[in-house]
């Protein structure tokens, strides 16, 4: 027969599992298509390359390091896109120069330390 205590923490790491899992669904349920609308740039860049050119030295530099997701282009209206499950970068061109946001849904949850690693490579490409 188990002890309490055996019971109780076994419970208590089921819990934590089931979180995680949940919480793991739950980023990949955003839609790519309306992130613009529902989230603010989490940082925001400039850049005086043409905004085609920053996007795909993004996409190059992100797939080299996919943290976890694939990485995908998209050009959408005036918006040259890279995104990822966690992360999207938008560069587009506005008053004759090339603005780059960034978007990501990592929060405290970032065990690559992904958002630091994708902004850098945004610098990279400015």
């Amino acid at each position: 027969m188990q002890n309490f205590t055996t019971i109780f923490c076994e419970g208590i790491v089921h819990k934590k599992f089931f979180l995680l899992i949940t919480i793991s669904a739950l980023a990949g349920c955003v839609n790519t298509y309306t992130y613009r609308e529902d989230y603010k740039p989490l940082e925001t860049f400039y850049s005086s390359k043409p905004a085609q050119n920053v996007q795909e030295c993004i996409l190059s530099e992100w797939q080299q390091h996919p943290l976890g997701y694939p990485v995908t282009q998209q050009k959408t209206g005036k918006y040259f896109s890279v995104l990822g499950v966690s992360d999207n970068a938008d560069s587009f061109e506005e008053n004759g120069k090339t603005v780059v946001n960034y978007y990501s849904l990592r929060g405290a949850l970032d065990p690559w330390r992904g958002i630091k690693k994708r902004t850098a490579a945004i610098k990279r490409c400015l």
